[in-house]
């Protein structure tokens, strides 16, 4: 391809990429600064206020609503639509709902709504004052999909909806995130800012004390940390569920939680809370069950020795009991763009939108009434010669004549002169006339207003005011969110497992078992190609550490593995990192005893097992260490022993006796004394324990002189040999030949 043709092809792709990342932008995925809505919003809502679907009005199926939508407004999804409208109809979601849904919409358990052809909709009472005026030129329209009808750019919006309700959305480069807020605060600071129009963040906070999600729950924010994210436009605010204490007859007590984090799903809150209690990971926590109904009741049964206080820390720190809102106030500016707003930058658009909304409803109320006095004048002109004008339609012999002739006498146009023609008789009577009369006084009265409404920007300000006060007197509500301390209770989770006898059963192939009985190890059963690597009974407040072929170390404590229910286990590798050709050798079980800190704030691992252990690499390696050496690892784990890239670890081993027995694939063999084992208490690569020359170490084992050996090769066959027939040697000898022509495959 010719370069210049690569650069067009780059340049058109570049501009396609940026006209589809703009479309998904400002036509789906961030909402208007000014109505709070996306598109899909506000034409779910324009079309059910077109079908007259009002508060008062009766339900309409929710699949009447969409095919509305979607055949003049939406040409998209109807499944995505119909989330849209469930959306708002759910108040759990939203904390003013903007539709009033009949039949399922859904729950906190994530339960999906019904179909569309089973629910019904209507507008909820407050939506009016997004669509109120929408008729009286507030707010410019353009075509629709086709060019067949018109729908607004923005609803007239007359609430705050973009904080009062949050939005959430994901586009092409950015995202937005709105928490709702309360309605009374959020028209309070708006008021305050009609009266004093220079305000900062810390001001408005006197009003907007912080999110008021619908579910309820406690903030843990701090002041501080508010205001930056409201001066930023982007944080995060910290919930956690409310609880109490309920007690029960014979001095039983049982926890109830009676709020959960926003847009946290509750049946999975629940089941993580379960599997804690399974896993026995709280031992105080015996049993959770969900009684909710319209509100969240969910139950946990303690022991009667059981701390609450420690209890709920150890949920809110493993669970999403406690959850972290993310904030991110990107939005779509009048003009169109894209940015990322503080709370002052948003409330201020807003009323600027307000002022715009009234100016414009007052030109077109103006309007009307210039027009209808217009026609009322033209009425009243006849009625001071009625005779007159009675007198020239009787002499006329046609519509058009009788046009004619009022016109000309009594000076008027053709739309005075069309309604004094069409004016019906009966209303020639004298209290008609006085009607008419009065009608016209009172429309000029309106005009006078309106115009000195217009004529003074500290009047419009006033009707924006007086609108907000009768909305937050008529809605404004208290908060459901709460405002609490981000202080824990401090606990160990060792305090919360019960002492109880496992059985840890490793595979060559890396799979692990964690059981509470074993009664025949040979009845496990294994996976093709894999077989019994070690078992290792230990408790569960014990630590359990797992060695590789790459000389890493991973320690983990036995009571957070899972138990083994049925089948061979859970791979090595879902619980560890382990790396490209890594592969276990062995397992140890680590007694650790729990040991407070002068202070008794925290605890330490004291390990009561100080048997020292031993590794061996494959090119003869080796060095002791003490157990206490030990301690917890993360995922990555420990380097331990210090590899070159053509070596591996090949085997662990308590030290037992004053000597120890190597081989190697190839038949030799050597006896070294216990005591020239170097001794490290960091990782290191150890001492040369023998010369494994072409071959490699196959394996060793700590003896005394008059022990035997078994010995397994390749051919499936065993020996049996005496230590004391092999040469005992210092370390880092080649060793003797003890077979010449089998390959030794273990050291039993």
């Amino acid at each position: 391809m010719r370069p210049e043709k690569a650069s067009e092809l780059q340049e058109e792709l570049e501009n396609r990429f940026l006209t589809y990342a703009l479309s998904t932008i400002v036509s789906r995925s961030l909402p208007d600064v000014r109505d709070g809505l996306k598109p899909i919003h506000r034409r779910i809502l324009f079309a059910m206020e077109s079908m007259g679907m009002h508060a008062a009005s009766k339900h309409v199926k929710s699949a009447k609503i969409i095919g509305e939508v979607l055949g003049k407004y939406h040409p998209h999804g109807d499944s995505s639509t119909y989330e849209s409208m469930v959306r708002m109809a759910q108040d759990f979601s939203m904390r003013y709902p903007l539709v009033d849904g009949k039949g399922n919409f859904g729950s906190m358990d994530g339960d999906s709504p019904a179909a569309y052809r089973y629910t019904e909709g209507r507008l909820t009472a407050i939506t009016a004052f997004l669509l109120s005026d929408i008729k009286k030129n507030t707010v410019d329209f353009l075509a629709n999909y086709d060019n067949t009808l018109k729908e607004p750019v923005v609803l007239p919006s007359r609430i705050p909806n973009l904080l009062i309700n949050g939005s959430s959305g994901i586009a092409v480069g950015m995202a937005c995130s709105f928490p709702s807020h309360n309605l009374h605060e959020v028209f309070s600071a708006l008021i305050s800012m009609i009266d004093v129009p220079k305000q900062t963040v810390t001001s408005l906070m006197k009003h907007i004390k912080g999110p008021d999600f619908p579910t309820e729950g406690i903030i843990l924010n701090s002041k501080t940390e508010l205001r930056k994210a409201y001066e930023t436009g982007s944080g995060a605010v910290k919930i956690r569920g409310e609880w109490k204490i309920e007690n029960l007859p014979r001095g039983k007590k049982q926890i109830i939680i009676n709020s959960i984090p926003y847009a946290i799903n509750k049946s999975r809150l629940i089941e993580k809370i379960a599997e804690i209690i399974i896993a026995k990971k709280l031992s105080p926590l015996t049993d959770v069950r969900d009684e909710s109904d319209e509100k969240v009741r969910v139950v946990l049964e303690i022991k009667n020795t059981a701390d609450p206080k420690k209890l709920m820390s150890y949920l809110f720190k493993h669970t999403d009991l406690e959850s972290s809102f993310q904030l991110n106030f990107t939005c779509l500016k009048p003009n169109g763009e894209p940015a990322r707003l503080s709370l002052i930058e948003i409330c201020r658009e807003f009323l600027d939108f307000r002022q715009q909304v009234v100016i414009r409803r007052l030109k077109f109320e103006l309007a009307l009434l210039e027009k209808r006095l217009h026609i009322l004048s033209g009425f009243v002109a006849i009625f001071n010669d009625l005779d007159k004008a009675l007198k020239l339609i009787r002499s006329s012999k046609s519509r058009k004549q009788a046009h004619e002739k009022i016109q000309k006498h009594f000076k008027l146009d053709d739309e005075q002169t069309n309604a004094i023609l069409e004016f019906p008789l009966y209303r020639l009577v004298s209290m008609e006339m006085e009607k008419i009369i009065s009608e016209q006084e009172e429309k000029l009265k309106d005009k006078k207003k309106i115009v000195s409404i217009l004529k003074s920007p500290k009047k419009i300000w006033g009707e924006v005011r007086k609108e907000l006060e009768e909305i937050d007197k008529k809605y404004g509500d208290k908060r459901k969110t709460k405002f609490g301390s981000s202080e824990n209770i401090e606990f160990n989770a060792e305090d919360f497992i019960e002492h109880e006898d496992i059985h840890l059963v490793l595979s060559q192939n890396g799979w692990l078992r964690k059981l509470k009985t074993l009664n025949d190890p040979s009845s496990l059963k294994f996976k093709e190609n894999d077989q019994l690597l070690c078992i290792t009974p230990c408790n569960t407040k014990d630590l359990l550490g797992i060695f590789t072929s790459k000389g890493i170390v991973y320690v983990t404590k036995a009571y957070s593995l899972p138990y083994t229910r049925s089948g061979f286990g859970e791979p090595i590798q879902s619980i560890f990192k382990f790396t490209d050709g890594e592969k276990v050798i062995g397992m140890v079980g680590l007694s650790a005893n729990a040991k407070q800190d002068q202070n008794h704030t925290q605890s330490s691992l004291n390990f009561g097992n100080e048997t020292e252990y031993m590794v061996a690499s494959a090119n003869g390696f080796g060095f002791r260490f003490p157990i206490s050496n030990l301690g917890e690892t993360t995922r990555s784990g420990r380097k331990i022993m210090n590899l070159k890239n053509d070596d591996r670890m090949i085997g662990i081993a308590p030290v037992t006796q004053d000597y120890l027995f190597l081989a190697t694939a190839q038949g030799k063999a050597v006896v070294i004394a216990t005591a020239q084992i170097t001794q490290l208490i960091g990782s290191g690569k150890g001492v040369i324990l023998m010369k494994p020359g072409d071959s490699y170490l196959i394996g060793f084992k700590f003896v005394s002189i008059k022990e035997k050996i078994n010995i397994s090769f390749d051919s499936g066959k065993d020996k049996e040999i005496t230590v004391k027939s092999v040469r005992l040697c210092k370390r880092g000898s080649q060793g003797v030949i003890i077979s010449k022509r089998k390959t030794i495959t273990k050291i039993i």
